[in-house]
């Protein structure tokens, strides 16, 4: 029963349904953010952040949910997603990747729109020992139109990432409609990984440093938008936060179908 579901889940994210309305664009305001599992925050302060830029969506990174971290005991027992969710009014998404500290350790996604199906894709590391990576992709009703988005988080090590950026590569050509990726990638934007994501993805950020938060030298956390042609970045901007290591990215970004 369960790998039928699982089977039928997957047709709906990547099936080829065509999209209503074709000639019609979309615009959408979309965040990436790395939480560092609350360490420096409150779920209230992070979730008034976000509220405050009234996304449509948000990928999220470093999402714990039921830990009990030494050192973090303002955050022992929270449900990070769910709890961001109903504090924010959006509909939250999680991807576990490891257990950890009694708990849940991954990504997700908030969304302002309903979804019609989710996936967790676990990617692929150069040695066992790195911890498990992973990619979240939902499908989205935005009125009369269906848009993906998703949320990750890649790999300290650059072997792993190139084995990374080729897997979300290859997922996002099975996807039948247009993709929104937001994460954490580790990777400066002239690392030969984040290259091989610009061959055909639209970048949807600027190079605005990124991390650490108090005093950023390096851009590490990206928006992109697949395929290229369909994605135009209107705005962006890197929030000067320091809620979390990593300052969040926000950008507003237009949808072109093809006529």
């Amino acid at each position: 029963m369960r790998k039928g579901f699982a089977f039928l889940l997957l047709l709906i994210v990547f099936s080829g349904f065509s999209t209503a309305r074709g000639e019609d664009t979309l615009r959408l305001k979309v965040m990436t953010y790395n939480l560092r599992f609350g360490e420096r925050a409150s779920l209230e302060e992070l979730a008034e952040l976000i509220r405050s830029e009234q996304p449509d969506f948000v990928a999220i990174q470093e999402v714990d949910c039921r830990t009990r971290r030494n050192g973090v005991d303002h955050q022992h027992d929270k449900d990070f997603s769910t709890e961001l969710g109903w504090r924010t009014g959006m509909f939250p998404l999680y991807g576990k990747t490891i257990p950890y500290a009694g708990g849940w350790y991954g990504i997700g996604i908030l969304s302002s729109h309903p979804y019609i199906g989710v996936q967790k894709v676990m990617l692929p590391q150069a040695t066992e020992k790195e911890e498990p990576r992973a990619m979240l992709v939902a499908l989205f009703e935005i009125g009369d139109d269906t848009v993906a988005f998703a949320s990750t988080h890649w790999a300290l090590t650059k072997e792993s990432r190139l084995l990374q950026s080729e897997a979300v590569i290859r997922q996002a050509e099975t996807c039948a409609y247009p993709l929104v990726l937001g994460g954490d990638f580790n990777a400066k934007p002239k690392a030969s990984e984040i290259r091989m994501m610009c061959r055909r993805w639209k970048v949807l950020t600027d190079r605005e440093p990124t991390y650490p938060s108090h005093r950023p030298t390096v851009k590490i956390d990206y928006l992109f938008g697949y395929p290229s042609e369909a994605w135009v970045l209107e705005s962006t901007r890197v929030i000067p936060s320091e809620l979390s290591d990593h300052r969040p990215v926000v950008s507003v970004i237009r949808r072109v179908s093809p006529r």
